[in-house]
């Protein structure tokens, strides 16, 4: 398998890419030159690249640039190789017209019929694709477990180390991953902890973002809310060691890879029913699944949470995985479909 990259970093947020890469079980080809030159030159760089592996799949994302050129190479020159693509809409993206933009859905509408088939990342939008184009394939945006889970292990000091920082001993944590911005809904959370949750709980929210003064604002010096600021790698994942919950309240959210991140941690998840990954989500048993305009659920849905859910033991360990299957689970479930 041959693996090509456009760029290291995300033009919309910036990753530690050297620390990144040491998890890969592969060496990528880098494109970066590809963003700096006419799109006729991107073209003749693709189907060059085709040529010159001769696959058999070709794996594209969503239903881009690549996607296309990869496509009409195939019907024009009559070649066999197939091209599957990973689209990672959320249901509510589809069924209740909450898309990204009107350019990304006619996109879909194009290109879908004359992909082989569909990576998909929760199972309903499976049975719509299904059902609408005769394609789909099921695969959620998770990573293998007993990897994440070394990290977890070797984070432990750090997250002790927090503990103390922070003055954390004997409360509850909540906790936030992701942007900062106005589709993660992080408002609600605060608003929340501003009005209901006991002296004993802690928000911590992890992220950065263009309203992150506004939450600070918002939360107006609440001693029980900590904004950490953007967290990558081990200071990362040191912090699922610590809460007992995790939160992701989106009004609108493709998937939301950091709900496989808490549950392998062992943190009981409250996930937005507009998540695609309120999928990995058994109700009662690792979380809940609520409504992020509904005030009144998430207040509720939050109360009891913190009711059932036990406070960390010490000393720190990592906990049991929340995850309703396994990596190799999901994974041997995708090659089959391939295969057939």
């Amino acid at each position: 398998m041959y693996f090509y990259m456009f760029q290291r970093n995300l033009t919309s947020q910036k990753f530690n890419y050297e620390e990144l890469s040491q998890s890969f079980g592969f060496k990528p080809n880098i494109l970066d030159q590809l963003y700096n030159i006419p799109y006729l030159k991107i073209r003749k760089k693709i189907i060059s690249t085709i040529r010159k592996t001769n696959p058999d799949i070709i794996l594209v994302s969503e239903c881009g640039y690549v996607s296309i050129v990869a496509v009409l190479y195939k019907i024009l020159l009559r070649r066999k190789y197939k091209v599957i693509s990973i689209i990672d809409d959320s249901y509510d993206m589809l069924t209740n017209n909450n898309q990204f933009s009107k350019k990304h859905e006619l996109s879909e509408k194009i290109l879908i019929p004359l992909f082989d088939n569909v990576i998909n990342v929760e199972p309903r939008v499976v049975s719509f694709f299904q059902q609408k184009y005769g394609k789909g394939i099921y695969f959620p945006i998770i990573q293998d477990e007993q990897r994440i889970r070394n990290i977890y292990q070797s984070a432990l000091p750090l997250s002790q180390q927090y503990i103390e920082q922070y003055g954390l001993q004997n409360k509850k944590i909540v906790l936030f991953v992701g942007r900062l911005v106005a589709l993660k809904n992080i408002k609600l959370a605060i608003k929340t902890f501003n009005e209901i949750v006991p002296s004993n709980t802690s928000l911590v929210i992890v992220g950065n973002g263009e309203i992150e003064n506004e939450l600070k604002q918002l939360a107006n010096n609440n001693s029980n809310i900590i904004f950490t600021g953007r967290l990558e790698g081990k200071f990362l994942y040191a912090w699922y060691n610590i809460a007992e919950i995790f939160i992701l309240p989106s009004t609108q959210e493709a998937f939301g890879a950091v709900t496989n991140e808490a549950l392998i941690g062992g943190c009981f998840c409250l996930i937005s029913n507009k998540a695609g990954s309120n999928c990995l989500i058994k109700n009662g048993r690792n979380g809940y699944i609520f409504d992020p305009y509904n005030e009144i659920e998430f207040k509720t849905q939050l109360e009891k949470a913190l009711e059932i859910t036990p406070l960390r033991s010490y000393p720190l360990q990592i906990r049991e995985n929340k995850m309703p299957y396994s990596y190799q689970y999901y994974i041997n479930s995708v090659f089959q479909s391939i295969d057939k």
